[in-house]
């Protein structure tokens, strides 16, 4: 009853505001207003059903891209997202990601757990591994951004969390938004190292990162654990 009344009088000071266009909100939890999220670039119509890209086909269904037609053997068996990486889904990302709002982690939860496409990559997983950061970076940040929405989904789903020692990254690299995507790949080529095959060895892996640009770093890590001997690998992410 103190917490309630606590919340309840911090909010009569400092109404609760949306993140984006700083209009009042409901006191839901949520940080972006009704507005603002109805404008969410949300993947709302026909797309890739195994990497989750957008595409526009005459009766509106969804059917395999032409890059995955090209590559059936991609190191990732599926990829399932909830928006596109622009408007207000690139602001959220930014705020947390580069300014440090951890309590948005929550936000981009929801988002996720509304997609009946990632219901559905995650009522298969063994495990929920987000991408690892290497311990420079992670100390600059101050978290793991994809660990921390890993938690929000944990207790959604019940979908244990790879234990952050048993995957991690044993090479410092330059930051991927710097490079193309030639200089991408090589740049994370043999940057990560499962340390318990015994936990990975036959399971069904579900990556979890924010974005996804050229998806060097989550063919890289695929690659990894499907060496360790993973059954499968997917790859879940916010927004590609």
């Amino acid at each position: 009853m103190l917490a309630q009344f606590g919340r309840s009088l911090l909010d009569l000071v400092y109404p609760p505001r949306c993140v984006l266009c700083w209009a009042a909100t409901a006191d839901d939890g949520r940080a972006i207003c009704a507005a603002c999220a109805q404008q969410l670039p949300l993947l709302r119509g026909a797309q890739c059903p195994r990497c989750a890209r957008p595409i526009h086909t005459r009766d509106g269904r969804d059917q395999l891209c032409g890059v995955c037609r090209m590559h059936p053997r991609a190191p990732l068996e599926r990829i399932a997202a909830a928006g596109e990486y622009y408007g207000g889904v690139r602001a959220l990302i930014h705020l947390y990601k580069y300014r440090r709002c951890q309590f948005l982690a929550a936000q981009l939860a929801c988002l996720l757990c509304e997609r009946p496409s990632v219901q559905a990559l995650l009522a298969d997983a063994d495990w929920l591994a987000p991408i690892p950061l290497h311990w420079m970076r992670q100390r600059w940040r101050g978290f793991n951004q994809a660990r921390e929405i890993g938690r929000h989904l944990r207790r959604r789903f019940g979908v244990p969390l790879l234990p952050a020692g048993d995957f991690r990254r044993v090479r410092r690299t330059t930051p991927q938004v710097q490079l193309n995507a030639g200089g991408r790949a090589a740049n994370i080529r043999d940057a990560f190292a499962v340390r318990n095959n015994g936990r990975i060895r036959q399971a069904r892996v579900v990556l979890l990162d924010d974005v996804l640009t050229t998806g060097a770093t989550a063919n890289e890590c695929a690659r990894t654990l499907r060496a360790a001997g993973a059954a499968s690998v997917s790859l879940l992410v916010v927004a590609r």
